[in-house]
């Protein structure tokens, strides 16, 4: 059982490390097709995908440091020093899916469209992750 847990690990940092190849790989090509053109849809699509890869290989550096140097902690201290202002947050973010999704009802026009739907795509993530701290913080305070 432990080998089997041991490969798995192992194929794990594995994939996690050439898909980080992968994203550098994106990050120069969109940098490139950025350069070849002045369209300014194409530059900005080229841009936030740049940008999200970018972020893709910081977290998976983070996913392998947690596992092959030191794994994850979370005190309950240390989100309470916080959690008021990830509350705050999070009422921001609920805010500005409410504008997002006001401005796209009021768009008719094809492209910007798609930029607005991107925006509340892109906010409903980060509402995903405030409620995945929440269930962290549920599990630190199981009784809260």
């Amino acid at each position: 059982m432990k080998q089997k847990a041991a490969e798995n690990l192992e194929e794990l940092v594995t994939t996690l490390k050439r898909w980080q190849e992968i994203e550098t790989a994106a990050v120069a090509q969109t940098s490139a097709i950025m350069e070849k053109t002045k369209n300014p849809f194409i530059r900005l699509v080229m841009e936030i995908i740049r940008q999200d890869s970018a972020m893709h290989k910081r977290v998976q550096q983070v996913i392998l440091d947690s596992l092959e140097k030191e794994a994850f902690s979370l005190t309950p201290e240390e989100l309470a020093d916080v959690w008021t202002l990830i509350e705050e947050h999070a009422e921001m973010e609920k805010e500005t899916l409410v504008f997002a999704e006001k401005a796209r009802r009021n768009c008719r026009l094809f492209a910007q469209r798609h930029l607005l739907t991107y925006l509340i795509e892109d906010e409903q993530k980060h509402d995903r992750l405030l409620a995945q701290l929440e269930d962290f913080k549920r599990n630190i305070y199981p009784y809260a």
